[in-house]
């Protein structure tokens, strides 16, 4: 039997703070999780040791299989549908910066 085991990480800098995303996918299975470093850039020896000490406790939200779970949800939808619903979004939330709202 052989079990495959993937495990990233992708840092990224939000526009405030830099945020770590781990994925994690065992067996058919695929977890998440985001962690924030700060407002520095963590440095690579920084990265190791945090994976090394924090790894047991960080919690994925395992979904059995995320590709078969989303296209059932989007393939159902009619594309009107999610045209509508997409342009009440971006209606409630506003597009663009607070100064370009003013």
């Amino acid at each position: 039997m052989q079990v495959i085991t993937s495990i990233t990480l992708t840092v990224l800098h939000d526009g405030q703070f830099w945020v770590g995303i781990f994925e994690h996918a065992d067996e058919g299975r695929y977890g998440a999780c985001r962690v924030v470093f700060g407002a520095v850039e963590p440095a690579d020896v920084e990265l190791l040791e945090f994976v090394v000490r924090r790894w047991a406790t960080l919690s994925f939200d395992m979904a059995a299989d995320p590709s078969a779970t989303a296209d059932a949800v989007l393939s159902h939808a009619n594309p009107k549908r999610r045209q509508r619903e997409a342009r009440k979004l971006v209606e409630r939330a506003g597009v663009g910066t607070k100064a370009q709202q003013a």
